[in-house]
């Protein structure tokens, strides 16, 4: 497609993102016939009424760990050296 208008953007941890706006032309596709029934839960992330099961991953409770661990560290920093902004920017990353 056509691309229209392009932004470059910089979050605070420093990384770069870049979304494109494109025209395109979209071509529908055909229906099916078939429906799917999802039941979410907490032992599983999703089954489904095929009988597929998707685990739950068990990431968020880690990561929540590992923030309030880097945010202790920052918190002991003084504010506006050097070893505080790198430690904001591993926090950000998290």
């Amino acid at each position: 497609g056509r691309i229209l208008n392009a932004t470059v953007r910089r979050n605070p941890s420093g990384k770069y993102f870049v979304s494109i706006l494109a025209e395109t032309e979209v071509h529908s596709l055909g229906k099916t016939g078939s429906s799917v029934g999802v039941d979410l839960g907490l032992k599983d992330f999703a089954i489904l009424s095929t009988g597929e099961v998707f685990s739950n991953p068990k990431w968020f409770h880690k990561l929540e760990e590992k923030l309030a661990n880097a945010q202790r560290i920052l918190s002991r920093r003084v504010k506006g050296s050097s070893n505080w902004n790198k430690q904001r920017i591993k926090v950000t990353r998290i």
